[in-house]
């Protein structure tokens, strides 16, 4: 059976040539937790700049926003209040014949 070698002979397989050193190993657990929490503090330091990207609405837009929210979902509840009121009365007269 013949041996496959990489093309890279710098790159190791499943079984590298050379071990590793224990100073690499320590410098990736370094922060409490292991890779676990580096991995943590990478995405919230990402979050971080991320949200440092976003333009954010000035004053008087959140607020308009705001009352059109507020106005809407205040339209919504009153015609779900009648339509709830006009199918309940549908609903007992339908009771009322048949029991």
């Amino acid at each position: 059976m013949v041996e496959r070698q990489t093309p890279n002979l710098r790159v190791g397989g499943s079984n590298p040539s050379w071990p590793a050193k224990q100073r690499e190993i320590e410098k990736q657990f370094k922060t409490v937790g292991g890779l676990a929490m580096n991995s943590v503090i990478r995405f919230l330091s990402e979050v971080k700049l991320e949200l440092s990207r976003v333009i954010w609405p000035k004053r008087d837009e959140w607020i308009g926003s705001t009352v059109i929210v507020l106005f809407l979902i205040t339209v919504f509840a009153i015609y779900l209040f009648f339509v709830d009121k006009v199918w309940s009365i549908v609903m007992k007269q339908i009771f009322s014949k048949f029991s």
